[in-house]
């Protein structure tokens, strides 16, 4: 077949959320790094917007012939995608190749020390889980960060209409790059004032002209191609969005993990770039952040807890665990009697030898023995492991791993899978006044009164605006069973009737919520 057209398209897009595009390194302060260019500064490889394009179409015969497919009789990819560099700091010219840039002050200073995010692994308790090592840290870029791409397919003049859905995938709500995209980050917004495109016959002279003259640089000038006549959509078929408007009746607290001058424990705030004046400007005041991760996480142990009660699944009928253990007592035992060393007696049975073995076998006792000891331990993990592993708790539940994904088990060869439900970071402005610090003393279980030096500080928020939370559901996952549809839904009404508190110390009041719902 004979390819004499090329669609070509020029992106400038703005990170609505925060971007965790990782390097694949740890560093010295941060678990994750964010991939960065020669220059140093944040970017998008080209293959992370490949792979996610690509996905993003479900008929896979489509998927294949635009990007190719392997096998004996399979095709390369016709469509070419460039990395997505940096907008620089005049809001029209792309950094790309060795640039001289200040890197300690001004714009790309920023850059230099990224925000970064703490998350914590949650287990079914609703406690950390320090056994499983759920801490880790990771370097984010700021929201309003904008980069410039391209996109080039090569095909013919029955291509047009593929044409358009690439550029459809590219617009949807739903598109999402790099890590964490289910927790809130990598939303994508097009800036449509800036982006263009243009359609080259080559079989045309004056066509094949201008297309051999392009160069491949972000910055080559396409001020004679068209504008994208679309608009960022509002809609995706497929996806269920639940618009939650939420109003505060107390205070709340979605914690920064570190405290100030003022409190032990702050709220969670960040700045991001503002593009209203044409050039990147950070934001001089720190916005109240409310984390997709935060209320992603009590919405899922609450869909636990309602999909548990439609389907009568109780603690008592959550499973047995089955015993003995594959634990070797015989062992246990054995070091028991290597530690007196009753095997390797030589003396008499009236000598002083054996008089003080006498009083350490009479006064020892199996709990004593460090063999015994762990042992106990091993059987006790063991039995914990098991029991916790029957109950329909966390990605034991079914509608939790329908719904937000699990985990690959390579030992148990279960291949894992992300999760269906979307749900982004909330920004809010933010002012002293609506700050409060409480003051806490920590107290004695015995005495009930208060211990000397235990006293700490929080700084809740009041925030008297209704608040805007955007949820997105595949509808995939509601497919399977009607019951994970009403046990999500009765979670979201939970929230909406104040019966689910959202952020950090809910049992002191903090973190109620009453409001609306909206579905698209």
């Amino acid at each position: 077949m004979k390819y004499n057209h090329r669609y070509i398209a020029r992106f400038t897009v703005e990170t609505d959320t925060p971007l965790s595009v990782g390097s694949g390194e740890k560093g010295l302060l941060t678990d994750r790094l964010v991939a960065r260019d020669a220059n140093g500064l944040p970017y998008i490889p080209g293959t992370g917007l490949t792979g996610v394009l690509r996905h993003s179409f479900a008929d896979n015969k489509l998927a294949d012939d635009i990007f190719g497919s392997g096998g004996e009789n399979g095709t390369g990819s016709r469509l070419i995608v460039s990395s997505a560099l940096l907008v620089s700091e005049d809001g029209h010219s792309v950094i790309e190749g060795l640039q001289k840039i200040e890197r300690n002050s001004g714009y790309y200073a920023h850059f230099s020390k990224l925000p970064e995010r703490d998350h914590v692994r949650m287990n079914d308790k609703g406690a950390a889980d320090t056994k499983g090592h759920g801490k880790y840290d990771e370097e984010l870029v700021h929201k309003g960060t904008r980069f410039v791409f391209e996109i080039e397919l090569i095909g013919n003049a029955s291509d047009g209409e593929k044409w358009k859905q690439i550029i459809a995938a590219l617009s949807s709500p739903v598109f999402r790059i790099g890590a964490g995209t289910r927790k809130g980050f990598g939303k994508l917004k097009i800036i449509t004032e800036k982006s263009k495109h243009v359609v080259y016959d080559l079989l045309q002279n004056d066509h094949l002209k201008l297309y051999l003259q392009k160069s491949a640089s972000l910055n080559y000038p396409n001020n004679d191609w068209l504008e994208m006549n679309h608009e960022n959509n509002s809609k995706q078929e497929g996806w269920k969005l639940y618009q939650l408007s939420v109003a505060p009746q107390n205070f709340f607290l979605f914690g920064a993990g570190f405290g100030d001058e003022d409190a032990d424990n702050i709220p969670k705030t960040e700045r991001f770039f503002d593009w209203s004046s044409g050039k990147p400007i950070l934001a001089d005041e720190d916005f109240l952040l409310l984390p997709g991760t935060s209320i992603k996480g009590t919405i899922a142990h609450r869909v636990a807890y309602h999909y548990n009660k439609e389907a009568g699944t109780t603690i008592g009928t959550a499973g047995k665990v089955e015993l003995l253990t594959g634990l070797n007592v015989e062992k246990a035992l054995q070091t028991f009697e290597d530690e007196l060393d009753i095997n390797n007696i030589n003396y008499a049975s009236d000598s002083l030898e054996w008089t003080l073995l006498e009083s350490r076998i009479n006064g020892s006792t199996f709990s004593d023995n460090k063999g015994w000891k762990n042992f106990v331990d091993d059987l006790n993990e063991e039995v914990s492991d098991k029991a916790n592993s029957n109950l329909p708790t966390g990605e034991n539940n079914e509608a939790v791993k329908t719904l937000f994904g699990f985990s690959k088990d390579s030992g148990k060869k279960i291949i894992g899978q992300r999760g269906h439900v979307i749900i982004s970071d909330v920004y809010l402005p933010l002012n002293p006044q609506n700050k409060k610090v409480f003051n806490h003393t920590k107290i004695d279980r015995f005495t009930n009164g208060t211990i000397d030096g235990a006293l700490f500080q929080e700084k809740a928020v009041y925030y008297n605006d209704r608040i805007q939370l955007e949820i997105w559901v595949n509808e995939i996952a509601f497919k399977s069973d009607d019951k994970i549809k009403k046990a999500f839904e009765q979670a979201l009404d939970d929230i909406l009737t104040g019966q689910l508190q959202l952020g950090g110390n809910s049992t002191k009041g903090h973190g109620l919520f009453k409001g609306s719902l909206k579905t698209l």
